[in-house]
């Protein structure tokens, strides 16, 4: 195939809606021509909405390098590109700090940048440095160098944050807001899966060593960490799924800042806690940074924190937070660390109530005594500390 076949081919594979043809296609034409740093970036954008995000990074600092070196017209032009998905590659694995030297690589040379400035507003918002972020996003709105839409848009935004802060809300409404609506949608779902003898929250297990039944652990996760299936028919087996992806909801009042992770401060604690817009309680990210070096080794304090969130998952498994037949913690995942002070957990909450954030605070109150907490951030975002 002559390079305009193999471009088109690939061209052709991007515009349709399968990501492995399109990603096979990108690569063959790329290993016939890899000066093509327009397909390394179209590369780079799949794999990020693949989840692929160390790859696209990958593939943008080796483009990146190769711009530096050629300096030719067409591949400085591609640099913006390639910063913003550097950011947003820098975003998915967790690096703020990386992100917004992406996004000032752009602003440095074109200060308006539509997109490179849209990019670090969110950003910002998303890091709990609110007022930066709207400051940002309303240089934006000023500059007028985007599509009319997406500045009107840009610009409720700004104004519904800014009215949260007026109102002076506490973010713990997010949490309410967010697990009532979970609630309702699976109780909804729940009870009409009941007349057909479907049991909810039920959990998984088997017969042990001493032939009792004891809670299903997957190999190498926590001993903790036993699950409970939404829905399950105890005829068959069969498990069923309430919802198959995280449900974000918005609060009644300030609907336009649920459209994005937007982290403020949670007042009224021993240490910082940071409450953001989005917080899904079927898939709710708890995360913990640390103070002093190297703070989450295992011999210190992740040890401790992993033993905090253990006796509470267990609580909440059992219903503590709830009740004896319903209401009840469905599943965690392992400890992710996010650099060397920073650990998160995910979790499905179930049907368990918001007491039981409250709760683990008041664990974390306890664990700050030996192991000295920077910060704490409940649901989607980073935790704003430096």
């Amino acid at each position: 195939m002559s390079e305009p076949e193999l471009v088109k081919a690939a061209l052709e594979a991007v515009r349709g809606d399968d990501l492995e043809a399109a990603r096979a296609a990108l690569v063959i034409a790329l290993t016939a021509h890899p000066e093509r740093l327009d397909l390394v970036h179209t590369l780079a954008i799949i794999e990020l909405q693949s989840g692929q995000a160390d790859h696209a990074l990958e593939l943008m600092e080796g483009a990146l390098s190769l711009c530096a070196e050629r300096q030719s017209a067409d591949d400085l032009a591609l640099v913006p590109l390639l910063c913003l998905a550097k950011g947003a590659a820098h975003e998915e694995l967790n690096d703020p700090t990386a992100a917004l030297a992406a996004y000032d690589r752009i602003l440095a040379e074109n200060p308006d940048h539509p997109l490179a400035t849209q990019g670090k507003g969110h950003l910002l918002l998303a890091w709990g440095k609110v007022e930066a972020g709207l400051d940002t996003l309303q240089g934006a709105v000023d500059a007028a160098q985007d599509d009319p839409r997406f500045l009107e848009a840009t610009a409720k935004l700004i104004a519904g944050v800014r009215q949260f802060l007026s109102d002076d809300l506490h973010p713990r409404n997010f949490v309410d807001a967010h697990q009532g609506s979970y609630m309702e949608f699976f109780n909804h779902h729940a009870d009409a899966q009941a007349v057909h003898g479907w049991i909810a929250e039920a959990a998984r297990m088997r017969r042990g060593k001493e032939g009792g039944m004891v809670p299903v652990i997957a190999d190498g996760a926590r001993p903790y960490a036993a699950t409970r299936v939404d829905l399950v028919d105890p005829a068959t087996g069969k498990a069923g799924l309430i919802g198959d992806q995280p449900m974000i909801v918005a609060l009644a009042g300030h609907e336009i800042i649920s459209q994005a992770p937007i982290v403020f401060e949670w007042p009224g604690t021993d240490f910082p806690v940071w409450g953001s817009s989005q917080m899904p309680w079927n898939l709710l990210n708890i995360t913990v940074v640390f103070d002093g070096p190297n703070a989450t080794e295992a011999s210190g304090a992740a040890t401790a924190l992993d033993a905090t969130i253990g006796d509470w998952y267990t609580a909440g498994y059992t219903g503590e937070f709830g009740s004896h037949d319903k209401g009840r913690f469905h599943s965690i995942t392992d400890p992710t660390a996010m650099g060397p002070h920073t650990i998160r957990y995910d979790l499905d909450c179930g049907r368990a109530e918001p007491t039981a954030i409250d709760d683990l605070l008041k664990r974390f109150m306890v664990l700050n005594t030996n192991h000295p907490i920077k910060g704490v951030l409940i649901g989607r975002g980073f935790a704003p500390v430096d």
